[in-house]
């Protein structure tokens, strides 16, 4: 992904969806398909996107033909993986304020202090975090009550400081 925002959609056997995963500049995502026919998530853009696709079978034959470049493909695909874990974990674990502090931090452009977040739709943002639409309301306006962000908007949210961010993300747990 070299521009974006991507969500990962795995579908349950009740018909209901689960964002599992959040492709942002710099991932690598698709790389499961090598694995089999089929892919298990649905893919859909939540902003803009510009990628840099790479065909299956030029995946495939890198083993042979340039072992070093396959190999970094493969740790990529590892941190990927591992950073999708970890990610999945801090965003559906302790408050909802907690969470989304969690989730600004992962997704925002730091300048200074200051940071801009992408917002998306609150019904994608309660799909990640396994909540309510209504509840990402309310947890953002709490949040913009204690100073943490300012400006929530349909398109972003506005990080005053990005040290109180990560101090409210790690000392609220």
């Amino acid at each position: 992904m070299r521009d974006g925002y991507i969500k990962l959609l795995h579908i349950n056997s009740d018909g209901s969806g689960r964002i599992v995963r959040l492709v942002v500049p710099g991932d690598l995502f698709g790389m499961e398909s090598l694995l089999g026919d089929t892919y298990t998530h649905s893919a859909a853009a939540l902003s803009n996107i510009h990628l840099c696709r790479i065909p299956k079978r030029i995946i495939s034959s890198l083993g042979e033909e340039s072992p070093r470049l396959h190999r970094q493909i493969v740790k990529k695909w590892g941190e990927a993986l591992a950073q999708s874990e970890s990610w999945f974990s801090e965003i559906n674990t302790g408050r909802i304020e907690v969470r989304l502090a969690r989730f600004f931090l992962r997704v925002a452009k730091v300048s200074g202090d200051m940071a801009v977040a992408p917002a998306f739709k609150r019904e994608d943002m309660g799909l990640m975090m396994d909540v309510k639409f209504e509840t990402i309301s309310r947890a953002l306006a709490s949040m913009a009550d204690q100073g943490i962000i300012s400006n929530a908007s349909r398109l972003s949210v506005q990080i005053p400081s990005i040290e109180k961010l990560k101090a409210f993300s790690q000392a609220s747990a």
